[in-house]
């Protein structure tokens, strides 16, 4: 798994996140300038947390049955 694949899931929770934390403040009745940096402000955090547990645990081998990044160890030949 290269940079690529890690910028575009890292892309994905980030405006995931951000537009459902903007829809919320929104709901909130916050005004749209507070809506969008607490928004991204969150995304960021949340996206950083994220990202860094996934890449640790990849690193150790602990697959992730939700985020399916590490291929099944089945033997393919059977």
């Amino acid at each position: 798994m290269g940079f690529k694949f890690w910028f575009v899931r890292a892309l994905k929770v980030f405006l995931g996140v951000a537009a459902l934390l903007f829809i919320v403040e929104l709901l909130k009745q916050h005004s749209v300038q507070e809506a969008l940096i607490f928004a991204c402000t969150w995304s960021l955090i949340t996206t950083t947390v994220f990202i860094c547990s996934r890449l640790y645990q990849s690193r150790k081998g602990v697959e992730c049955a939700l985020c399916n990044d590490i291929p099944d160890k089945s033997d393919k030949n059977t």
